[in-house]
């Protein structure tokens, strides 16, 4: 039996124009994003919904990385949902979406929030995933993303089973679970040989295959975890309402919202028995966003206590993210940068960026619950969303 909880399964698609671009900080960045002239992986997961036991609805929230093509890429995304349509309550949100909802917020005087809310960048997108399950009055977020597919008929079911109770005395706001490969083998990453070299960024790999190892071999089906995957993530409605994904993460805004709910007294846990089947295209040059993440996290778990934080130590995001988050991360920084010809005054950047930008986050985390208690009260964008979920 289904547990008795309204949820929302929310799809980020990411398009852009084929054309390659140097990475520089403050960028939108997305790991793979679909050429406009490809037809995508979206549909495959959406067919593969259709198979799943239990009542759901589909929010497709497009982004792309060219404003430019905003219109372009919301069109192709509303062709490959229309069939959809008939099968299970499914909409796009788009540019137009995001004009209304942010009038609306001015209308209710929540001008303090408008400026944060967008659909570019991860961090961004995974913010109206929120929303919207807010808006719609939702008990329960399920994040996939659009290079997946759905092989179990009861995910849903296992999805539900145990967010909002309580595991060891903690109560469970998020749930995370694994990634497939082709050969269901749970996995992160295709294998990789260890590099000679020691610098933490060439053994990024191996070290969350690391983590993922440590965390089957824990007992039980549900352990505590330092680490989630963004393609497979369950949010109670008591997390989301009170914790946000940061706007200003260049990439890793998952393991980041972990890190920000853990800022607030959150536990998330990975449930063993929760999987999807990943099947991303190749991916572009993490590096530099990858540099700007950490360096961005380290100093967001130095700051947290000035802004009535819980204390999260690095050790205890062992052995990842925790082992980015040291020290010696700029050294690091600065060593792989200088092996890959590239100017070491990034880490500066990186480091002014972070300073920049985290008390404007920390502002923006306590903004966030009135800004979701003010959607959830709001008869007009609710009626307005679910008329295009019919």
């Amino acid at each position: 039996m289904i547990p008795s909880k309204n949820s929302l399964i929310t799809v980020p698609t990411y398009w852009f124009s084929g054309k390659q671009r140097t990475y520089q900080i403050g960028d939108v960045f997305y790991d793979h994003p679909t050429p406009i002239d490809q037809e995508g992986t979206l549909a495959r997961l959406l067919s593969s919904l259709e198979d799943l036991e239990g009542n759901f609805a589909v929010v497709v929230i497009t982004s792309a990385v060219e404003s430019t093509l905003e219109e372009e890429a919301e069109k192709k995304v509303e062709a490959i949902i229309r069939p959809f349509k008939s099968r299970y309550p499914i909409m796009q949100f788009g540019t137009e979406d995001l004009k209304i909802l942010k009038n609306r917020l001015k209308f209710l005087g929540i001008l303090e929030c408008v400026e944060y809310i967008s659909i570019r960048g991860y961090g961004n997108v995974r913010n109206i995933q929120l929303i919207m399950a807010q808006i719609l009055g939702m008990d329960v977020v399920i994040g996939l993303d659009d290079d997946e597919v759905v092989t179990d008929r009861f995910f849903l079911k296992k999805a539900l089973e145990h967010i909002g109770q309580k595991h060891g005395g903690k109560f469970i706001g998020g749930i995370g679970g694994f990634y497939l490969n082709p050969k269901n083998n749970e996995v992160l990453v295709d294998e990789e040989q260890a590099r000679a070299n020691k610098n933490i960024f060439c053994l990024k790999r191996e070290i969350m295959d690391r983590a993922i190892k440590m965390l089957k071999m824990k007992p039980g089906r549900l352990v505590e975890t330092p680490l989630i995957l963004g393609g497979n993530i369950v949010i109670h409605r008591d997390l989301f309402q009170r914790v946000p994904f940061d706007p200003y993460i260049p990439r890793g805004e998952d393991i980041d919202y972990l890190i920000n709910a853990r800022l607030l007294g959150y536990t998330f846990f990975l449930d063993k028995e929760l999987s999807v089947l990943h099947l991303p295209p190749p991916t572009s040059f993490q590096l530099l966003p990858d540099i700007v993440r950490f360096l961005y996290e380290r100093y967001k778990l130095a700051m947290a206590k000035n802004y009535g934080m819980k204390d999260c130590p690095p050790e205890s995001l062992d052995p990842y993210p925790g082992l980015f988050l040291r020290d010696d991360v700029e050294k690091h920084a600065l060593d792989i940068l200088k092996e890959k010809g590239l100017s070491p005054n990034f880490v500066n950047r990186a480091v002014e960026y972070a300073q920049r930008r985290l008390p404007r986050f920390f502002q923006f985390m306590k903004k966030w619950p009135k800004l979701m208690s003010t959607l959830s009260e709001d008869g007009v964008l609710r009626k307005t969303f679910q008329e295009k979920l019919r």
